[in-house]
């Protein structure tokens, strides 16, 4: 896929090191009631985690810029390691929320560096298919991740498992810092180039991935209820895996083939596949066809997010491209908990199939951003010439 080997391995580790955060959340629910014997202190807790994570994300991805990736990767992962150990052995509620905030609030940088210096190592010609394989990574942890969650509790429990992923993680996080070049004179020479249009772009891309996420939060609560209506809530969890498979396939095509045409023009389209997609997800009344309504509707997500990723590396000065990316996951965390608390509240009181116009109005906001502000995605993107507009890769040896 024409991707370099040291780049191939840097995705492969940092997938590894954000297991035990993708997988945190529902941990901590299953072992905050373990623990406390309270739904209302876990869910408390799992809260914690995704407000210290949206605090903290654009702070810590500043420092990645100002003291480079490994000290801030190892210091955030040791004290994230000691929160999630300190999870496994409390009992008293008060506490437990306390140390999963701290864990929140410690999330180690790893995705947002990671993606930084994939624009530095990658030659920009195959820039897109690397993001594009990030993206696939995301996507077999987050369909590979609550099976491997299912097979721990199984063995060892909500503790053992939690633990289990803890030293999985940090071995990835380690593995991330060692594999990342060292900081040299390219990552400060550009520092501020490109600023005023840089800015549009964010601008555009974080107001357009608001909307994108309060549709992904609101799947997370509708896709669960939708199973419960048709009679076979069991069946959740098939439906979600289903969802991932073909956001899995999508981002393999997009990783095998290459993005068609410009950055800005494929962004502007991915959206509104999304948006077109989404309004299928009206029409099923079985689980069978909600199953393929998710698996076309999901087609387009990993691509879409392959995208955003290059753009912004494409527009943002390398010093600044880590909290850029820190700010991408402040905005996600605030969309997820808007989306899942409005489909909630829509779906108690309307149904399941009003509940979805909240994905596919989110979409159509986003959408709605994207093209009304699509000339600010033109022009940072590229250099006159056509060629991008990205760091050269990194010759330091690491």
């Amino acid at each position: 896929m024409n991707v370099p080997r040291r780049a191939a391995l840097l995705i492969v580790l940092m997938t590894v090191a954000q297991l035990p955060v993708a997988m945190r959340q529902l941990l901590v629910v299953l072992l905050g009631h373990q623990n406390t014997g309270s739904f209302a202190a876990a869910g408390a807790a799992s809260a914690g985690c995704g407000i210290g994570l949206a605090l903290t994300a654009p702070v810590v991805g500043r420092l990645l810029g100002r003291l480079g990736d490994r000290p801030v990767l190892l210091a955030t992962g040791l004290v994230h390691l000691l929160a999630l150990l300190g999870l496994a052995m409390v009992s008293n509620p008060a506490a437990f929320i306390a140390l999963a905030t701290a864990a929140g609030l410690s999330t180690p940088p790893a995705m947002g560096s990671g993606r930084a210096q994939l624009a530095r190592m990658v030659p920009s010609p195959a820039l897109s298919r690397a993001y594009a394989v990030n993206a696939v990574g995301q996507e077999v942890l987050y369909v590979g991740g609550p099976l491997a969650v299912t097979l721990s509790l199984l063995v060892s429990g909500p503790s053992g498992a939690l633990l289990t992923f803890a030293a999985i993680g940090t071995a990835g996080l380690v593995g991330t810092a060692l594999v990342i070049p060292r900081r040299g004179i390219e990552h400060r020479s550009t520092e501020g180039r490109r600023t005023a249009p840089g800015r549009a772009v964010r601008r555009t891309v974080l107001a357009t991935h608001v909307g994108y996420m309060v549709a992904i939060g609101a799947m997370w609560v509708l896709v669960p209820a939708f199973a419960s209506a048709a009679g076979h809530p069991a069946q959740a969890g098939l439906l979600v895996t289903v969802w991932s498979v073909g956001s899995l396939a999508g981002g393999l095509l997009l990783a095998r083939l290459g993005r068609p045409g410009s950055p800005a023009g494929a962004y502007v389209a991915l959206i509104g596949t999304l948006a077109t997609t989404s309004l299928a997800l009206l029409l099923p009344r079985t689980v069978p066809q909600m199953a393929v309504a998710l698996a076309v509707f999901g087609l387009a997500l990993a691509p879409f997010l392959a995208v955003t990723d290059e753009i912004l590396a494409r527009s943002t000065a390398a010093a600044q491209l880590a909290e850029t990316y820190g700010w991408l996951q402040t905005v996600g965390q605030l969309g997820i908990a808007v989306g899942s608390s409005a489909s909630g509240a829509v779906n108690d009181h309307f149904g399941n199939t009003p509940a979805l116009l909240v994905v596919c109005g989110a979409l159509a906001l986003a959408l709605a951003v994207a093209v009304t502000r699509r000339h600010t995605l033109r022009g940072p993107t590229a250099a006159a010439d056509g060629s991008p507009a990205v760091q050269p890769p990194v010759t330091t040896p690491g």
